[in-house]
């Protein structure tokens, strides 16, 4: 059978996933569940990985992470072996604890960020275990919703600052969010179990194209490294500056609510593929402004026709 469809690159986003050999449990007690946090932090330092949130299920880990440095392999295989070797340690056992080689799925979309998040926050309550994903010491979902996070390695912050709330309005809206999503199914958390990558169709046909013959995701080489080919920032940038009727340099000064600089987030992260961090670096603001004008200006484009008719026009080239 071909190995699993591998593809990194810098700053690439992952849902990442590992069960048990024969569906065993792999934490036998809180212990083990403490030691594989330990073993995590120390993961997240070593191969530099931005952590956004976890679940520790009975049998299984969800993990929803940023690898700056394109080692998503490395970082998981030194995590699950070391985790293992400790585990086996402390049991005195030996043997396979985790089923073959991890599940991945790369998220090239950030509007799936947050129904990701709730996703693995969810899960204890869709496997009947708490009514209220805040009952699951387990998971991130407290450090979401409960002011400071217990953890220097987490970072929920860029997934709230979605929201582009206050963080204690951030923090309110998540909590009602999700448990209005708890115990509902639907298109939404099929497409993430089910998915290979989530984002865009387009995005998704073109790596299809590029890396998956004949549409068989499993026939593509275990590591294909993927060099995004180069977006003419500068010239799309310049493109939302004319349709806008505004000067390039505008574009590029830090104004709150600018829509010109909102529109040329939105048009690089939606029509051009870029993520927050890439269009961050070219528009000098952090990479939570970018998802949060972003956000904005999504809104906005549902009330105004105008801005309709503007954005149109950038998506086609």
């Amino acid at each position: 059978m071909a190995r699993p469809w591998r593809i990194q690159f810098p700053d690439a986003i992952y849902h990442v996933t590992s069960r048990g050999n024969n569906r065993q449990d792999i934490f036998l007690d809180e212990a083990d569940k403490h030691l594989f946090l330990d073993t995590l932090a120390t993961a997240s330092s070593r191969f530099d990985l931005q952590l956004f949130a976890f679940c520790l299920m009975s049998n299984h880990f969800h993990l929803f992470l940023r690898t700056p440095r394109a080692n998503l392999s490395r970082a998981m295989q030194w995590l699950i072996g070391t985790y293992t070797r400790r585990f086996f340690g402390r049991h005195h056992r030996g043997g396979h604890l985790l089923q073959g080689r991890f599940k991945a799925v790369l998220v090239v979309d950030e509007g799936h960020w947050l129904n990701l998040s709730m996703y693995l926050h969810l899960n204890p309550v869709r496997a009947g275990m708490v009514a209220d994903p805040a009952e699951y010491e387990w998971s991130s979902f407290r450090d979401y919703t409960r002011g400071r996070s217990r953890f220097g390695w987490l970072k929920p912050g860029e997934i709230l600052a979605q929201y582009g709330q206050s963080e204690a309005g951030q923090r309110r809206r998540y909590r009602k969010e999700c448990l209005a999503l708890a115990g509902k199914r639907g298109k939404v958390w099929e497409e993430i179990r089910s998915a290979v990558v989530l984002g865009p169709g387009a995005v998704v046909e073109e790596l299809m194209k590029k890396y998956g013959p004949a549409g068989r995701w499993e026939a593509v080489p275990a590591f294909v490294q993927v060099k995004r080919e180069a977006v003419k920032v500068e010239a799309e940038v310049g493109r939302v500056a004319e349709v806008f009727g505004v000067k390039r340099e505008e574009m590029m000064r830090r104004r709150r609510n600018f829509v010109p600089r909102l529109a040329a987030y939105y048009h690089l992260v939606e029509h051009c593929g870029l993520g927050a961090t890439e269009v961050g670096r070219v528009m000098g603001a952090k990479a939570a402004a970018v998802s949060m004008g972003t956000r904005r200006f999504k809104e906005r484009l549902g009330r105004e026709p105008g801005l309709q008719k503007r954005t149109e026009a950038l998506s086609v080239k």
